[in-house]
């Protein structure tokens, strides 16, 4: 056992890596937040099995590096895969550097999740309630983390909700443990003020939505990743990853919980009859800011990016000409705004596997959402992939229907945080 009385052998770092789900990403900031905590991803890698594989060679090979990027090298070579290139750097040094991020950013995490599993363990909490913020070695120190060494706080001191390490790439930043015995070693008869610190606004630069930004701490890490495993979008029973195509669901339908409480609506929230596809489809797109041919990217309740544009609603022929809009299939034109509320405020989102008209295999996600309007429970389920979207909407859904939308693995959970 370390000497702060917590100890790692790996066994939550291994466990908090086989709870992740594999999601194809073009960019890191596809995801954010508790997202990453929930998603196996490879930025510009969207093989899902590719992922999977590299996720499986973290796993085999925690704790040596070599050994991953011998690996990693292999199975990228055999899939075709290239990483972007990175300028004035050969194939080979690109390669090597891409290793590096994943394989340190991974082992990070996932260490940093597993030590916070442990020291937030209520023996340990009772034995050691103080925990100290550790500035490790670094070639290029950041001010901020430098400054914060050695600073000790209660271990339910809410700030580190946001300053739990690692704070940025690279970022080696580590937590300390300390009994009432050691703080007196340090001089101390209780623990520090909490550090001052301001947190501004800003946009996010993929999707314009308002975000939260801390100075010292590098955009996409102003979160608690041990908080987000343990108490964050998806109840630790309920982490299972994705399982493969055709394979038995990961989740026994029976043994879910039921979904969150029904939310009122306002009867407003269902459109008239008798308005005009476009006008149907900009009022959905409305609700995101976007309108017909002003697409949007919209970052969704788990992290995740989805684009919303009136291509969501075009009926295509085999030479992908747009022939018409299928905006009152089912009658679901009436109830685009209730859909729209599922992607927004969803009760659940869940990633699973779909097949596209051609055979192909897609990844699925899907928002569900309860309401209940003018008396009446009402089940909106949204499911969007990359080739196209289906909307469903009906009042009082037997459980039975509502059970198969919980397919695959789930993303997020309302009510969770």
């Amino acid at each position: 056992m370390a000497a702060d009385g917590v100890s790692l052998d790996f066994q939550e770092q291994i466990a908090f890596l086989r709870r992740k789900v594999a999601l194809p990403t073009e960019r890191w900031d596809d995801l954010r937040h508790g997202a990453h905590v929930r998603a196996a991803s490879v930025a510009g890698m969207t093989q899902v099995g590719l992922i999977q594989d590299v996720y499986s060679a973290l796993e085999r090979h925690a704790g040596d590096y070599e050994a991953f990027k011998a690996s990693f090298d292999d199975l990228i070579t055999k899939a075709g895969w290239k990483p972007r290139p990175r300028a004035g750097k050969s194939d080979e040094e690109t390669r090597a550097w891409r290793a590096g991020v994943i394989y340190r950013t991974n082992m990070r995490t996932s260490y940093m999740a597993g030590r916070y599993q442990q020291m937030t363990d209520p023996d340990v909490l009772k034995a050691r309630p103080y925990w100290r913020y550790r500035h490790n070695y670094a070639r290029h120190p950041r001010p901020v983390h430098l400054a914060l060494d050695g600073t000790v706080l209660l271990a339910t001191n809410p700030w580190w909700r946001v300053w739990y390490p690692p704070n940025g790439w690279g970022c080696h930043c580590d937590v300390e443990t300390l009994s009432e015995r050691d703080l007196a070693r340090l001089g101390k008869s209780g623990p520090d003020p909490t550090p001052a610190g301001s947190s501004y606004r800003a946009f996010d630069p993929r999707t314009g939505q308002s975000e939260t930004r801390y100075p010292g701490i590098d955009r996409g890490w102003e979160y608690n990743v041990g908080e987000e495993a343990v108490a964050g979008l998806v109840p630790p029973e309920l982490q299972t990853p994705l399982p493969p195509v055709s394979a038995a669901p990961a989740i026994d339908p029976a043994k879910l919980p039921a979904l969150p409480p029904e939310r009122p609506a306002d009867p407003s929230r269902i459109l008239p009859d008798g308005l005009a596809d476009g006008e149907y489809i900009d009022a959905m797109l409305a609700e995101f800011g976007a309108m017909i041919g002003k697409p949007v990217a919209y970052r969704d309740a788990s992290g995740g990016i989805v684009t919303l544009s009136e291509r969501m609603f075009e009926q295509r022929n085999l030479d992908g000409e747009t022939t018409r809009y299928k905006v009152t299939k089912s009658g679901r034109h009436r109830y685009l705004l209730l859909l729209a509320d599922a992607i927004r405020d969803p009760d659940e989102i869940w990633a699973s596997w779909a097949r596209t008209p051609d055979g192909s295999t897609v990844l699925r996600r899907t928002y569900l959402r309860r309401t209940k309007i003018s008396g009446h429970d009402l089940f909106a389920s949204f499911a969007w992939t990359e080739a196209g979207w289906a909307g469903v909407t009906g009042y009082d859904a037997k459980p039975q229907y509502i059970a198969r939308q919980r397919q695959g693995a789930l993303l997020y959970r309302r009510g969770r945080k």
